[in-house]
């Protein structure tokens, strides 16, 4: 590649670097400051360069591509506000390990305040959200080619290993920034030419997987068969890949006691009560349970849980003294304990516990347990579902029992996330969704970008996206990049409009704000159409109205699936009195 001056022969480098750490796709931002960044991600035939107009819709896009392909991506932005723009999503993949690069140009050190244009301080913006960051200095010739390639390498291996976590590099260059020809030192440019002429990144580092001893296994196993109550919970595992399906079902098979599957987890639809599955932590009736039938053992799989109740309830049991132990089994350099009451963790992957865990207790014997068999209660949940209006359970019930064609799911925050995480069959379904979450920070933000980065990084896997009104209106610009991008997806975006943020009409505050009337505050109700603002923007959408026409549109769906928005319209009342309904079922 023909280097025309000292920036571009700089960013040449640094991209190179990315590639051989393993970091091909880039989530380009438009700029002049970076204009050297992605000429070098242009002339690199190994890199995926992905185009955007937003850098904030640019930052999602690129952790739903993350999240779904468990491959770590790039962010490139011009100097000044275009990276702090960034920060939600920063936020987000910090809280769930994922492997995010932040790679910003900057204006040259002496800039910086002095009321330059389009300068502010990018060294701290991000800094407490980003695992690693580091500013490098402006291209210069005593600054060796073989210290700025193994600077790059050292902090890329350090933001993809595990646990994950974001990376900011900061990269000020000076003009000129187009194709005006600079002399260049020779000697500075036979050593990066020896870089680029390697197969591997500057500063290799072998993969290791940490190990626990034998001794901690065979004392786990023990507490697991003595037990009387035991209760497996699985949670999400972010950035270390999906669960290995076989591994655990051949756990559960040698288990033989009730467990947990967080909707997050990817687990929850492959199986039902009948294998044990507690259908929810937040329904009235499952807690009474647990506290009159305590598990004396629980062992915590991956991270942080959907359930709002789940915490004070482990909490209660180890107070109480009705719970010996409570294990995480979760890798991570955060304190992960919202319920402060987790009495051991293990820094490992759960896939590798589960196979030896799978493995002892298949080679010893102990007497079967009593399941809790929650299906009546299952079944009174469906059946009220079914025989009320449009709703939030029955978007989300019908989609599970009808989708089997998608492969990936992703699910918003607030109403949706709880109504999915609430549900539960008597038996395991078809429907082995991927699940994809923010879950994080639980932010309305970014959601339909997240999807297009999904399927830029699945372009071929059938994918079904469930978006609420309030948070569809938070990501509007989404939309007119999916339109840019002019290209079919097999993707499904159900869009739940209820004309308001209806989640907090399903808590105490909507009766305690009754007097005062500030309720509408929380809510922003709002009489906004979505299906003509989509279709004006070139965008296959369907509006429907009835459980009827709803399930009409699944089942074309599940049959032929392609890129298809589906907006569905109801009462926000119905909705929380199904809810009512729902609360009140006994065991």
């Amino acid at each position: 590649m023909k280097h025309n001056n000292h920036a571009q022969a700089w960013s040449a480098l640094i991209i190179d670097q990315f590639i051989k750490a393993g970091v091909k796709d880039f989530f380009c931002c438009p700029g002049m400051r970076n204009a050297p960044l992605l000429r070098a991600i242009h002339m690199n035939p190994l890199a995926n360069a992905y185009v955007g107009f937003d850098e904030r819709a640019q930052s999602f896009r690129a952790l739903g591509f993350i999240k779904s392909s468990f491959r770590p991506a790039a962010l490139v932005c011009t100097s000044g506000t275009a990276v702090a723009n960034f920060l939600p999503a920063i936020i987000e993949a910090q809280k769930t390990h994922v492997p995010l690069i932040i790679l910003s140009a900057d204006r040259p050190g002496e800039l910086n305040a002095t009321d330059a244009n389009q300068t502010i301080n990018q060294i701290e913006v991000l800094r407490d959200y980003c695992k690693n960051f580091w500013s490098a200095s402006e291209p210069q010739k005593t600054f060796p080619p073989k210290a700025l390639a193994g600077k790059i390498s050292y902090h890329l291996h350090e933001a993809i290993k595990s646990p994950s976590g974001p990376l900011h590099i900061n990269v000020p260059l000076r003009e000129p920034l187009d194709d005006t020809q600079e002399t260049i030192d020779e000697t500075w440019l036979k050593e990066a030419e020896i870089i680029f002429n390697k197969d591997k990144s500057s500063l290799e580092f072998p993969k290791t997987n940490k190990v626990l001893p034998t001794s901690a296994f065979d004392i786990l196993t023990k507490k697991i068969i003595e037990a009387k109550r035991p209760l497996i919970v699985f949670g999400p595992l972010h950035e270390i890949g999906p669960y290995d399906k076989e591994t655990v079902s051949r756990f559960l098979e040698n288990y033989q006691a009730n467990f947990s599957c967080d909707v997050t987890s990817g687990l929850k639809y492959s199986y039902g009560a009948e294998d044990g599955l507690l259908p929810t932590f937040d329904h009235p009736e499952v807690l009474k349970t647990l506290e009159e039938q305590s598990p004396d053992l629980i062992v915590h799989f991956g991270h942080r849980l959907t359930s709002k109740h789940y915490y004070p309830l482990c909490q209660k049991l180890l107070k109480n003294g009705l719970t010996n132990d409570i294990i995480l089994v979760s890798p991570g350099t955060y304190h992960e304990d919202p319920g402060f009451s987790f009495t051991e963790r293990w820094d490992i992957s759960p896939n590798i516990v589960l196979d030896v865990l799978s493995k002892s207790l298949k080679e010893n014997s102990y007497p079967s347990r009593e399941l809790i068999n929650w299906n009546e209660l299952i079944k009174s949940k469906r059946k009220i579902i079914e025989e009320s209006p449009m709703s939030y359970p029955f978007i989300s019930k019908r989609a599970v029992d009808t989708l089997t064609k998608a492969k990936l799911a992703f699910i918003g925050n607030s109403t949706f996330i709880r109504s999915f995480d609430s549900y539960a069959g008597s038996y395991g379904g078809d429907s082995n969704w991927q699940t994809i979450t923010n879950r994080g920070a639980s932010g309305i933000e970014g959601h339909l970008s997240m999807c297009l980065g999904i399927q830029d990084a699945m372009p071929k896997e059938p994918t079904v996206a469930f978006i609420g009104d309030i948070s569809l209106i938070h990501d509007f610009n989404a939309l007119l990049l999916m339109k840019e991008t002019n290209r079919s997806y097999p993707l499904l975006v159900i869009i739940a409009n209820n004309y308001s943020g209806g989640i907090f009409n399903l808590l105490p505050i909507a009766q305690q704000s009754s007097e005062s009337n500030y309720l509408s505050l929380l809510t922003t109700p709002h009489s906004i159409e979505f299906t003509p603002i989509i279709k004006a923007i070139g965008l296959p959408v369907k509006r429907v109205t009835t459980k009827e026409e709803y399930q009409m549109e699944l089942d074309l769906w599940n049959e032929s699936p392609q890129l298809l928005f589906l907006e569905v319209t109801f009462n926000d009342q119905d909705n929380v009195d199904v809810y009512k309904k729902l609360r009140t079922v006994k065991l």
